[in-house]
This record gives structure tokens, sequence and C-alpha cells, in this order.
């Protein structure tokens, strides 16, 4: 058949498929003759054929290839069998290289001998009587030269017991033994147990950790949440994103903190991080009465309420938008942490929001001590003797003060602001920017021969700490008016509930 002919037969063919779909669509029988000038008969003849070849095609058939392409032929099985009844201890790996060129895997030598009943042997017989156990005079001789001769390996203690006592005792067997005293004498500790915690009421732990896995787009850095966690509650008490985080953006995070809730944590749980330490934080804490708390090293699982939040966190909040962009994600934070504080159900509280336990907060700090949250935060950090010009040396910088004060002796304070300088007059000095100029190692800095300098202030906050607490009388009116008109704080335990 020549080309002209193939093309003639599917055209053909293509007609009479064209057709039979034209019948199953519902077109009538007059109106499908007349277009593909087709009769009555062959049209009808043409449909069965191909109902009959739907139906074939539509059947069930058996799956895989109607013979194995990879049958064992009669010959090779006779190989294995002959190899297997010559060696009936020899596993199928062994079997598989002792066969002519060209021999079956050593699953299908595994198979072939299950199915002629070929079993395999063990090498050893089945012992007739009991291993040599060693008396209890032996053992008690043995571990006397063991704990004599600690110092002494496991080898050279069985030649000795070998030599000396006529002992017949192998070297893992005298290893095992020491092995034994050893660790009766030396007592492994016991595990530590790690126990799960929740305090009872609102605010009296806060959580505090960084989510460091934000990379911006576009800046290739790194934004850092911050996050402050209740931990009766869940609640996010803070959430905010920074570009660079220190110890003063800490202490700032909880003085926002406490004014939104009006309340004063009893205890804080951090890690170990340089942003969650030193002396300034450590300061704020003691004076508020707080107790900081850093967490064990290497076990995150401390802070783990709030670890399991950051996961929520990433995949809730950030992964639901494609580029992250500095100002947009502080932007829309607050609007998802308001979702998680009074939307979102929490597993630990059967479904219900974190809202619903911070409404049982009863105990509030007063105004007073709220209105001056800024003036705990401070730390001693030591005198300097002014020298000529009013320079000294700090940190390996020269900073310049009012020349007025040489020779005289200053006391430095370290504030929320910067450096504080008090001279004996009670003047105050204050050096901005003293953590991100003055502390770090003097190769961090571009300007490297840059001068500093202090400023004259007339008023600091370290000095607005009373020096004699308020009365009870003084308290009650003030818990009574619920403003801050007290010219001295009362003790920062002291608490009304509203």
């Amino acid at each position: 058949m020549n080309k002209n002919d193939e093309a003639a037969s599917s055209g053909k063919e293509g007609q009479r498929l064209q057709a039979v779909l034209a019948l199953f669509k519902g077109h009538s029988i007059a109106q499908v003759c007349q277009q593909y000038n087709i009769c009555r008969s062959d049209l009808f003849k043409f449909k069965c054929r191909a109902l009959l070849a739907m139906k074939s095609a539509l059947a069930d058939e058996r799956k895989g290839p109607r013979t194995p392409v990879n049958k064992l032929s009669a010959e090779k099985e006779q190989q294995i069998r002959a190899v297997c009844e010559r060696h009936p201890t020899l596993s199928s790996y062994k079997v598989h290289a002792l066969l002519p060129p060209e021999p079956p895997v050593s699953r299908t030598i595994q198979r072939v001998r299950r199915r002629l009943g070929l079993p395999r042997l063990t090498k050893r017989d089945v012992p007739r009587k009991q291993r040599k156990r060693f008396s209890a005079e032996e053992k008690r001789l043995a571990q006397q030269t063991i704990n004599n001769k600690l110092y002494l390996g496991p080898l050279r203690l069985a030649w000795d017991l070998q030599n000396q006592h006529g002992l017949q005792i192998s070297a893992s067997t005298v290893g095992h033994m020491k092995q034994s005293i050893l660790t009766e004498m030396n007592p492994q500790p016991a595990p530590i147990v790690w126990q799960r915690y929740e305090r009872k009421h609102p605010h009296s732990l806060w959580h505090g950790d960084l989510m460091e896995k934000v990379t911006l787009t576009y800046e290739d850095r790194t934004a850092y949440q911050l996050t402050l966690l209740d931990d009766y509650s869940r609640a996010y008490v803070f959430c905010d994103l920074f570009r660079e985080v220190g110890v003063n953006t800490t202490i700032r995070a909880l003085i926002a903190a406490m004014r939104a809730y009006r309340t004063i944590p009893k205890a804080l749980v951090f890690d170990n991080g340089s942003y969650f330490k030193g002396a300034l934080l450590k300061g704020f804490c003691q004076r508020l009465g707080i107790r900081l708390i850093h967490s064990s090293v290497n076990h995150p699982q401390t802070n783990g309420k709030l670890e399991r939040a950051f996961r929520d966190d990433m995949k809730e909040f950030y992964k639901q938008r494609e580029k992250w962009i500095f100002n947009e994600l502080r932007r829309e934070l607050p609007a998802y942490v308001e979702y998680r504080n009074q939307v979102r159900g929490c597993y630990a509280l059967q479904g219900k929001p974190s809202s619903t336990r911070l409404q049982e907060q009863n105990f509030y700090a007063l105004p007073s001590v709220l209105d001056r949250l800024e003036s705990h935060a401070w730390c001693a950090r030591g005198h300097k003797t002014i020298g000529e010009n009013g320079s000294m040396h700090l940190n390996s910088r020269w900073v310049y003060i009012n020349p007025h004060l040489r020779g005289q002796q200053i006391e430095l304070y370290e504030t929320l602001e910067g450096l504080q300088a008090e001279d004996a007059e009670g003047k105050f000095y204050l050096l901005r920017n003293y953590r991100k100029e003055i502390c770090p190692p003097l190769g961090m800095l571009r300007e490297q021969t840059r001068a500093y300098y202090f400023q004259r202030i007339y008023h600091s906050r370290r000095a607005e700490l009373p020096n004699v607490s308020a009365n009870r009388s003084e308290v009650m009116k003030e818990m009574e008016d619920g403003v801050s008109t007290a010219q001295h704080s009362p003790r920062i335990a002291v608490a009304y509930s509203q």
C-alpha cells in the first residue's frame, strides 16, 4: 500500500469515527448519513463495532506481564540446588559466589532454597553442656586483683591472674569486671528531669526573647522581633520589630509593657544573649523588685512557650507575605498581635483566646511608680579624674567635659539616655549614644580618632528617685485619687485593686 492509499484509508476511518461520534452526540440518523455520505446499515454496523471496542477497552486486565521476563531456567535452578546440598551451612551470598558466571541474585537464591525445602544449617553444633562458670571464690579473687591494680589494662590483669593464681580468664572478661568496679566506685549522676510549669496569675512571669529569622528583602540584613509573653495567659504584652537591639531596647520594651498593662511583673525569663544581660538591666529589675532569671545554657525548653509562639508567628504572619519590607512589617505587626491576643485560640487554654486570662488581672501598680520607671534604669560606672582641658580617657577614647572641672573627680552612671556624669556640686552632664559609640571595641568604629563631648543637662531622671518612702496616708490618698501627685514613690510591691 502506497502513501496515497494510507492517506485515503486514514481519511476514510476518520470520517467513520466522526460519524459514530455525531451519532453518540444525539444527531439524527438522516442528518449523519447525509453529512458523511454513509448508508444507514453501515452506520449502525460502525456503531456496533465502536461499542464493542469501547467495552473491551474498559474491561479489567491482569496486572503485570503474562510471563515473567526474568524467569529462572531449570538449568540454573539445578546449579543452585547442587551447591546448597553440598554446602548447607553457606549463606545465599556465598552460594552466589560459588555459582557459574552470571548467577542469580542472593534474594532469588533464598527463594529457590525455600521453594525446594533446602534448609540452611548452623556451622556450630548445639552445645551439649553448660559453659564454664567462675566460682564465687574465683570471682572474689579476680575482683580483688583488679581492684588492687586498677591502673593496669585488661590484658595485663589477665596475665597476672593467670601467672599468679592460675586463673584462666580472657582480657574481655577482665575488662567488663573492671568497668563494673569503676562504675560502682564512681556512680553516674541522676539525669535531670525537666518539668512543665505555668504560673497561676497574669503578669506573674514574663518570657522575653528575640526572633532573628526575619531577613529583610532588598536589604540583605536581619530584623529582630523583640517579644514579651505572659506565662499564664500566653498573650503578647509587647511585640515590635527592630533593626538593632541592645539592653536599652529591652528595658524600654519592658517599660512600655508595664505602662500598657499598668503592672510590674514578678519575674522575667530571658536567654543568655547580651541584650538580656548587664548591670543596667539587673539594676532596673532589682529596684523594681523583679526577679531576673536566665535560662540554662543550651536548653531553650526553659523559654519553650515563646519559642513555640515564634514558630506560629513565622507561619501565620511572615510567610503569608511575599516580601519582607521593614516598614510594612512593622506597620502590620500590631494588627496580628491584636488578633493573636483577642481572637486566636490557644491549645493550652482549650481553644480560648489569651485575653480571657488577661482579664483576670486585679492588681495594678501605682501611677506614680509607672510615671517614673525610667528613673530606675541606671547603674554606677565608677569615677574619673578630669585632666587638662577637661579631658578624660574612657574605653580607649578621649572624652571631653567642662574644662572648669579639671583636677576634680566625677561620678559616672549609665542610664537609658547615655552616660551621665555628676560633679561635686551636683551638676549633671550627659554623653549620648554611649552604648553605640563608647562601648564597642575601637576597631569596630569607622572614625577611630573622633572626640566625644559631654553636654550639660539640668534634669536627671536618676535624681527623681525618692530617698524616703511616702507614709501610708499619702499612699492611700494617691490610691483614692488614681493620679500621680505624690512627690515620693511608695514601695514598689504596693499595688491596688481596681
